[in-house]
């Protein structure tokens, strides 16, 4: 298993453990996985596709929600600040 795939793993472990109490830890953690990808050079298009495949499976629920928040991340439907993969170039990181 490659670096990203691991790093999938671990994104999608977090969103099958997801609670309401666990939310906001989770996401935090969830940005930094994001984070980690994009400094690895994976596409915004490869991440976006796989993250929406994944999506596009679950179940509505809290699990859906949170994941939808890690596409946010991606696409840049966030707050600018927690936008990942910039179409400027620049470097991200607050």
């Amino acid at each position: 298993m490659d670096d990203f795939e691991h790093l999938f793993t671990e994104l999608k472990q977090l969103s099958n453990d997801i609670t309401e109490a666990n939310y906001y830890d989770y996401g935090k953690q969830g940005y930094d996985i994001l984070v980690r990808i994009h400094d690895m050079g994976i596409s915004k298009e490869d991440t976006y596709n796989l993250f929406l495949q994944y999506y596009d499976g679950l179940q509505d629920g809290l699990s859906k929600e949170w994941i939808g928040d890690m596409l946010d991340y991606i696409s840049g439907w966030c707050n600018p600040k927690k936008h990942i993969w910039r179409d400027d170039g620049s470097k991200l990181h607050n």
